[in-house]
């Protein structure tokens, strides 16, 4: 069995049925989202994200499923979001980006779509937009720290920010109310710098330092803290009315 069966294999049909077994009729929902979804998961990087919505909410039983399926999890970087439908539904004012991601790119292993039923609002998104831009600036920054002038630190840490940056990038683009967003990393990198006017150079380079390329990671932290930088003014500035 290849790699790649082997991961579908766990995850589709494995950990499925521990759910299901761990949480029996109290389990209304299992979606797929992300990058496992949208195609350009990379192994070993990339985590596996499955939205598990419970009717009510049961500790308990949460415990039982880390204790049952904490090997499988750590193995195939599988991490589940385990809400309840009225956590899920109510907080969509506070996740706005996450949840339109989900809506839009999701697969539905067991149960119903639980995405219908969210309502989302542009200015929410606007709101959180900033508050993430501001966040990964003040991150990077600590990486910059951190590292202690350690090259394979800071690689490490950029390759984990293009994750976060490529939600951002969904979530700009859905602002703008653009309907058809590209699903490949690059065309949506392309789409952003297109219509916010900033250079795509940082972020492409990111891309590329993902899936292996090498390059001064030095210089590619200040170009991405740049073209952030920019961003956040721009956001700031937008008067969004839903």
């Amino acid at each position: 069995m290849s790699k790649e069966s082997a991961l579908h294999e766990a995850v589709e049909k494995s950990y499925l049925a521990q759910l299901k077994e761990t949480f029996g009729s109290n389990l209304l929902s299992v979606m797929l989202y992300g990058s496992y979804v949208s195609g350009d998961f990379a192994r070993g990087v990339s985590d596996v994200n499955l939205l598990v919505i419970l009717e009510h909410s049961d500790s308990e039983r949460i415990g039982l499923l880390g204790k049952r399926a904490s090997r499988m999890m750590r193995k195939y970087n599988i991490t589940p979001l385990i809400l309840t439908k009225g956590e899920f539904i109510n907080s969509a004012d506070v996740f706005p980006m996450e949840y339109a991601d989900i809506r839009e790119r999701n697969r539905v292993l067991s149960g119903n779509d639980e995405t219908a039923s969210l309502i989302l609002k542009k200015v929410n998104l606007r709101h959180q937009l900033e508050e993430r831009l501001r966040g990964s600036v003040a991150s990077l920054r600590q990486v910059l720290i951190a590292s202690r002038g350690r090259k394979s630190v800071l690689a490490a840490n950029l390759k984990i920010l293009y994750g976060t940056l490529k939600a951002l990038c969904r979530g700009l683009l859905s602002l703008k109310g653009l309907k058809d967003i590209p699903p490949e990393g690059a065309a949506i990198i392309d789409e952003v710098s297109r219509i916010f006017e900033i250079d795509a150079d940082p972020m492409k380079k990111l891309l590329e330092l993902r899936v292996g390329a090498k390059m001064d990671v030095w210089d590619l932290a200040a170009q991405t803290l740049t073209t952030l930088e920019k961003l956040i003014i721009i956001v700031d500035k937008m008067e969004i009315k839903d």
